[in-house]
């Protein structure tokens, strides 16, 4: 018996378009999120804005009492999320003591973190990077 399969490039190529096609359902249902209104636990207007934007545009690592914050506001509305270990797992961190310490200010959030936090909070918009070519 003979199974002809497509080539491994062809293979590639069916999943990286799979892939895509769920991404671009993911980004659709992501608009369908529910509005959470603004956190009241300290007043942002006190703090630069900096850590809203992109590494490239001069972000800057968010004031603790922003993180304290966000962070609240967030395990206040996802009681799934409510301690600080279920938080670190959400944001790939190994170590709840990770997120204590980026809420007490002893260590800044990482660039990549902030950024995953802000785009599952809807702060930010997830970034699309463009393919240039598709290399073997």
């Amino acid at each position: 018996m003979k199974i002809d399969l497509p080539d491994i490039a062809t293979q590639q190529m069916a999943i990286f378009e799979s892939g895509t096609l769920e991404a671009i359902a993911q980004l659709k249902a992501n608009l369908k999120a529910p509005r959470i209104p603004s956190q009241t636990f300290v007043d942002e207007n006190k703090y630069p804005r900096s850590h809203l934007l992109r590494e490239h545009e001069g972000w800057e690592a968010p004031h603790k009492y922003i993180v304290d914050a966000y962070f609240r506001q967030f395990q206040q509305h996802f009681p799934e999320y409510g301690t600080d270990k279920k938080l670190a797992g959400l944001l790939g961190l190994s170590s709840d003591r990770r997120v204590r310490t980026f809420k007490e200010g002893s260590v800044k959030v990482p660039y990549g973190v902030w950024r995953h936090f802000l785009v599952l909070t809807g702060r930010v918009p997830q970034e699309a990077i463009p393919v240039m070519a598709f290399m073997g």
